[in-house]
């Protein structure tokens, strides 16, 4: 399997942009049907968030197993030597 660098970059953006989303729905909805209902309405965004966060931390891992391939020599992250 071989995966682009860009896909980390993407999960991580999409993981913040989606909690700001959370955080944005919960206030939102504090406001118009209170506490405890924001919070069972964000709950879903904010596990779909962590889900991206947990995909993007297993990704990176198997991509430093050598289990899927970036495409790039293993002494790309190295600078200079």
């Amino acid at each position: 399997m071989r995966i682009d660098r860009q896909v980390f970059v993407k999960l991580m953006l999409g993981t913040f942009l989606t909690l700001i989303l959370a955080f944005v729905v919960r206030g939102t909805s504090t406001v118009v049907v209170g506490s405890e209902t924001a919070q069972v309405v964000a709950a879903p965004v904010f596990v779909f968030a962590v889900g991206m966060a947990a995909a993007a931390f297993l990704l990176s891992v198997l991509v430093k197993l050598g289990l899927v391939d970036t495409g790039e020599p293993a002494d790309a992250d190295s600078v200079g030597g």
